[in-house]
């Protein structure tokens, strides 16, 4: 009796379960994420050709070609497609890097030059990468503008001057950050790289008003200490990490950018 109860049961919380299911409108719900995706990959490329008002991008290929050989082993890395992912270089003396709807990701050439090595710009790209897998972008753009003027088009200069100049809230900033380990980690490169950008920029940069990538995030030495924190607790501490690129590579990078700056 009591095997046969607990099949009774048993098949009573399926139909439940069954019920349950069945209850969703599952098309809609395929259609809402259908249309959220229409209107991000809208709303990228009109920042981006906003951008393209805004900026100059860098478009030779010797550039595009160095950027992708330290991104997209990152992504590979981590199992997230680089299909839709696109980066951006911008001739910019701002030190800065911005995540974009659609997984575009723009690096100034202020960025590039004020690093002293490839591993830095990696953990940037790898917390601008979190933004965009955990749809941090999306998130922020609709609780700030509302979906009614997302979906109109208008005020396009609105938000990308929100999104380039702007941080996330606490909450996502610390999310991406955590992520950001993790894809490091991943990639066999120091997690710790992610860290010692903030003390880098702690250093060079102290006034209230730089527009530094530092500027638009939470206090860097409280992101340190999550950050560490994040790594103890993964056991990041392997005995050898791979560089992204090699170093004379990212001197290369470097000198294009100057070059092109003149």
């Amino acid at each position: 009796m009591r095997v046969l109860g607990k099949f009774i049961f048993l098949l009573a919380v399926l139909a439940g379960l069954y019920i349950g299911l069945s209850q969703i409108n599952w098309m809609k719900h395929f259609q809402v994420e259908k249309n959220e995706n229409k209107l991000e990959k809208k709303l990228g490329n009109l920042i981006i050709k906003n951008i393209d008002q805004l900026y100059e991008q860098v478009d030779e290929d010797s550039v595009k070609s160095i950027i992708d050989s330290l991104a997209l082993p990152l992504l590979k890395d981590n199992s997230i497609s680089s299909s839709n992912y696109k980066f951006h270089v911008i001739r910019d003396t701002e030190v800065n890097a911005f995540a974009l709807p659609d997984d575009h990701i723009l690096i100034t050439t202020g960025l590039i030059q004020f690093l002293d090595s490839a591993d830095y710009l990696s953990a940037i790209i790898a917390h601008e990468v979190a933004h965009c897998e955990k749809n941090h972008v999306m998130k922020s753009l609709v609780t700030n503008f509302g979906l009614d003027l997302l979906l109109s088009g208008s005020g396009t200069g609105e938000v990308t001057n929100f999104l380039t100049g702007q941080a996330f809230s606490r909450k996502l900033e610390k999310e991406a950050d955590e992520t950001a380990v993790k894809y490091l980690m991943e990639a066999n490169i120091n997690p710790k790289s992610l860290a010692n950008v903030m003390e880098l920029f702690d250093i060079h940069f102290s006034s209230d008003a730089d527009l530094s990538w530092i500027s638009s995030h939470p206090a860097s030495m409280e992101r340190k200490e999550y950050i560490n924190k994040s790594i103890q607790r993964l056991h990041g501490e392997a005995s050898e990490y791979k560089h992204s690129i090699r170093q004379e590579t990212w001197t290369k990078l470097q000198e294009l950018v100057s070059a092109n700056e003149n």
